[in-house]
């Protein structure tokens, strides 16, 4: 064989093994990108369709509580008055149905037997029913005896047509009162049944088996939550990777599941488009997309937090001080400013230099942070001075009760680089809208009352117990 004849074959080799190379290593890369894309619109795709279930869930159990709410003045009359009387009764729950749009009727057993029905209409044969006795009521009963309170069981088949679910609550009586209520043992008196109405219900909380673009699914009969039976939808729905969220009831709970009407990732058209497209050109926009985000996402970043301890800045402070005014201002309540200084800061940057100036910064940051509750904001205004947002104050003691938590987690030794350091600190507070009703008038009158409170603080040196001004 002549080997010369070989060294174009060993070229043209080379060549495809070269193409094949560079054509695996952009399409890996290509992949990757649009694996990632793909998990990114997975991601938001799946939180989008918990925070719309989220909505459906809170109007579901809103809807449940207001309808069960309404019956806890008739429960409570029937404690302090067991002998009530048919028209007493009558009044009372003709009064309820005129607001409960989602309730059939309401009866009370006394004993376990059923004495008293409303609208009576329709539901004369349930008089006199003995619980115990039925052998489909009893179990859901003892249920509610044994909870000592309410308990919603159903979906049921109602004689009359139609579906609905029974809360049944337990009514108990202190009879002959004097002294301590808790010297005389309550009586079990008997059971209040509410009937609600299926179909009102899910109708009033606006969920079907198809809402807000979703597939839903609704189990947990008799309360009994992942345990319990289908109450609408498609069962299967459980097992297509459903987002779940569970809905509190009284002593127990229903499941409900959801999807995209269409499935999950059904529009593929941006993975395709980009695939077929090119994946070089992929590659290059998709870098290019990359660091414009993550561009836009540290410059706003740094616009609105401060560096050094990552909380919001002065700017961030502003707009959700705005924020708050607003808020309160419609509502007529209020919020409180808490102006924080660090005691003797300077001291420490001085003597130890600004490393541990910065990290002290850190740890009060930090402490400050931990002390509020998650709908307070805590600002860096500059240099070692702090101010702090609390919402939703409704007295100036309440505010203060606050400003002495936040001092006291702050305040105390702190260990930065091996070294014992005390941390003290001045503070003030503004109370909306008795101290003022803007931006500056809050921030004012915090300030004044921090520097009438300063002491001029010391930092002291824990190891040689030594002040430091």
């Amino acid at each position: 064989m002549d080997l010369a004849s070989l060294k174009p074959t060993g070229k043209h080799s080379l060549a495809i093994i070269s193409g094949i190379l560079f054509f695996l290593v952009v399409a890996a890369t290509t992949e990757v990108i649009v694996y990632l894309l793909d998990s990114k619109n997975q991601e938001h795709e799946r939180s989008d369709v918990v925070e719309r279930v989220s909505t459906l869930r809170a109007r579901l159990e809103g809807e449940l509580n207001s309808t069960l709410h309404l019956t806890r003045g008739l429960i409570a009359y029937v404690a302090t008055h067991p002998d009530i009387q048919e028209p007493n009764f009558s009044q009372l729950v003709s009064e309820i149905l005129s607001q409960g749009r989602n309730i059939r009727n309401i009866g009370l057993a006394r004993n376990n037997i059923i004495t008293h029905i409303f609208p009576l209409a329709g539901n004369e044969s349930a008089l006199g029913l003995e619980y115990e006795k039925n052998s489909k009521q009893w179990p859901a009963v003892k249920q509610a005896m044994d909870a000592k309170g309410t308990v919603v069981a159903g979906p049921v088949n109602l004689v009359q047509g139609g579906q609905a679910f029974i809360a049944r609550t337990p009514i108990y009586t202190r009879q002959g009162i004097t002294g301590l209520l808790s010297e005389h043992k309550p009586s079990y008196w008997g059971m209040a049944s509410i009937v609600i109405d299926i179909p009102s219900l899910f109708q009033s909380a606006g969920i079907s088996e198809q809402t807000d673009g979703l597939s839903l699914a609704l189990r947990g009969k008799d309360s009994k939550g992942a345990q319990g039976a289908l109450i609408f939808g498609d069962e299967t729905l459980f097992q297509r990777s459903p987002v779940v969220q569970s809905i509190v009831l009284p002593n127990g709970s229903w499941q409900i599941a959801a999807t995209p009407i269409s499935g999950w990732g059904s529009d593929l058209t941006p993975i395709w488009l980009l695939r077929t497209s090119g994946w070089l050109l992929a590659l290059l926009i998709g870098a290019l997309i990359a660091a414009l985000v993550e561009t836009r996402a540290t410059n706003l970043e740094l616009a609105l937090h401060d560096p050094l301890t990552g909380l919001p800045n002065r700017r961030l402070l502003e707009d959700r001080m705005q924020q708050l005014l607003e808020h309160h201002k419609r509502n007529k309540t209020g919020f409180g400013v808490l102006t924080i200084d660090l005691d003797g800061f300077k001291a420490v940057n001085d003597r130890y230099g600004h490393r541990t100036g910065d990290k002290l910064l850190q740890i009060a940051a930090f402490r400050m942070q931990s002390s509020i509750r998650a709908t307070d904001t805590v600002c860096r205004s500059g240099g070692d001075e702090f101010i702090i947002l609390v919402d939703d104050v409704h007295t100036r003691g309440d505010l203060e009760k606050a400003q002495h938590q936040v001092i006291n987690k702050l305040t105390g030794n702190a260990l930065v680089e091996h070294r014992t350091i005390q941390l003290q600190a001045s503070s003030g507070i503004a109370f909306y809208p008795e101290d003022g009703e803007t931006l500056d008038s809050l921030l004012k009158a915090s300030d004044r009352k921090m520097y009438s409170n300063k002491r001029g603080g010391q930092v002291f040196d824990i190891e040689s117990a030594n002040p430091r001004n």
